[in-house]
């Protein structure tokens, strides 16, 4: 395998990592998770169905959604994103797992665990984005969206994150007759994350000089 392949690729696998663990410290905060977990940790607080498995059915949706939306405009290559929600969704088990035991004694350690989450999920999304190899089935559904509604990718991204909070919090409201899995700590990380992948990626391109990596 070419080097050049072998570091995008070692470095998306682990970005897909460190997003699974800032999303599973997420759910342990007790004050919200994040707009990208939103539902199907809403869902699986609802269910009682594993969280690993309500986002992997979550995202063989937003890759479904990709093909409706492109049509004959979806590519093949795109279709790498049904192993990378496959490896997400074991992640997302092995790090859910890993902190299955912390519990925040007090609010003000729930935004501890909140702001974690945020740096953590931050810091994985920068790496995946900047591996230059294949997309996570949400910033897929987003991008196929994008591209159809000639609407900007950043303002995208914002009413896709909303939609997910919404969608998350009346899933919530008709369940349990009020907000769980949905609070102060997801609107925190819908307006925080974007910041900590703009400074990640500053970063990671100190650490791995590449003159192709030019994603900000």
């Amino acid at each position: 395998m070419d080097p050049g392949l072998l570091k995008r690729v070692t470095m998306f696998v682990i970005g897909l990592f460190v997003m699974t663990l800032g999303i599973a410290v997420s759910t342990k905060a007790d004050i919200g998770t994040t707009s990208i977990s939103s539902i199907p940790f809403v869902v699986s607080l609802a269910s009682g169905i594993d969280l690993y498995i309500t986002t992997l059915i979550l995202n063989i949706i937003l890759i479904a959604i990709q093909v409706l939306v492109l049509g004959k405009g979806f590519r093949l290559f795109n279709l790498l994103q049904i192993p990378t929600a496959l490896i997400f969704s074991l992640f997302t088990k092995v790090t859910v797992d890993l902190v299955e035991s912390w519990y925040p004694s007090s609010y003000l350690e729930c935004w501890v665990y909140s702001v974690a989450s945020v740096l953590i999920l931050g810091t994985g999304v920068a790496l995946v984005v900047n591996s230059r190899t294949t997309m996570v089935p949400g910033e897929g559904a987003v991008l196929a969206l994008s591209v159809r509604t000639k609407v900007p990718f950043s303002r995208m991204k914002i009413i896709f994150d909303v939609t997910n909070i919404t969608i998350a919090a009346l899933i919530s409201l008709a369940v349990f007759g009020g907000f769980e899995g949905v609070r102060e700590g997801t609107v925190f990380a819908a307006v925080s994350i974007g910041v900590v992948v703009r400074y990640a990626t500053k970063v990671i391109k100190k650490v791995f000089p590449d003159p192709e990596n030019d994603i900000s």
